[in-house]
């Protein structure tokens, strides 16, 4: 699992270096030729590389969180609050949050 939803990652070391190497050296087209090895290893079957291209033009899918067997009534706050943040599972302390549905908790 990733980050919770919302929460800022602000350091990207990869993406740092990447940057960096591709800016390094005197050929500004250096990102365009990357680009174009990724857009003909796509055109040749590359399941990876055609993956690649959907999520740069259309962003990622939203991973979804399936509990349609369990009634809302069933789900905890902490779920109800994770399927409001956009599916993330991960838990978060939120120590004042208001009761959405269920028996209030001891």
């Amino acid at each position: 699992m990733g980050r919770p939803i919302g929460s800022l990652n602000r350091q990207k070391p990869f993406a740092d270096a990447l940057q960096m190497e591709i800016c390094a050296g005197n050929d500004p087209r250096r990102l365009r030729t990357i680009a174009q090895k990724l857009i003909e290893m796509a055109e040749g079957g590359d399941l990876q590389a055609i993956k690649e291209v959907g999520d740069r033009l259309d962003g990622k899918c939203a991973q979804v969180m399936e509990r349609g067997d369990v009634p809302v009534e069933m789900l905890t706050d902490r779920e109800l609050f994770a399927i409001i943040r956009g599916g993330s599972c991960e838990p978060v302390d939120e120590p004042n949050y208001p009761m959405i549905a269920g028996p209030k908790q001891k």
